[in-house]
């Protein structure tokens, strides 16, 4: 669309319309991918990090910390050997859902990416980011960095499926003002 500057009385190109809207979708988009890939990122370098010392592994004093990765194949580990343990020991449960909320994780960036509606999984995420905290501290025993870093990879990847939408829907809404037009 042009216009005549009214003070150099030539004609000026604006960024309102077709460009302004090309814009805002290529970096919605390309932002939604950002966040998604940080998520992620995020997710895998808390199983390096200390995590928690909620179980403790062989060989290592009462209390010290096992990274994410430990803190995973060991909640594997209990539930193989000792299926029945969530009825005499019920922190256990905490390890049922683990194990499948990182197989999620693990698939969430080609997921979000390529699924049409992203925001949908926005509520897993959200509640994947909740769950750890309604657990008494007993339960899932010290926390540390590894942890909070798992955590937030939840939320974070939450903001990337919601971002995820709105582009998805700016490309949509593009599409059909310009079969329209």
């Amino acid at each position: 669309m042009r216009w005549v500057d009214p003070v150099l009385r030539y004609p000026r190109l604006t960024f309102q319309g077709h460009f302004a809207a090309q814009n805002a979708m290529r970096i919605t988009r390309y932002f939604s991918a950002v966040i998604v890939s940080a998520a992620w990122l995020m997710f895998i370098v808390s199983f390096f990090l200390p995590a928690t010392n909620v179980v403790e592994a062989g060989g290592t004093p009462p209390g010290t910390p096992l990274t994410g990765w430990q803190a995973f194949t060991s909640s594997l580990e209990v539930l193989a050997v000792q299926p029945l343990i969530i009825i005499a020991e019920p922190r256990t449960l905490l390890f049922l859902c683990f194990p499948f909320i990182n197989l999620a994780m693990l698939l969430a960036p080609v997921v979000v990416l390529a699924w049409e509606d992203p925001w949908l999984l926005s509520g897993l995420f959200l509640l994947f980011g909740l769950l750890p905290w309604l657990f008494p501290k007993h339960v899932t025993g010290d926390l540390f960095v590894g942890f909070y870093l798992w955590d937030l990879s939840f939320f974070t990847m939450l903001v990337g499926c919601v971002l995820a939408s709105i582009s998805r829907k700016q490309i949509y809404d593009a599409a059909i003002q310009k079969s329209a037009a």
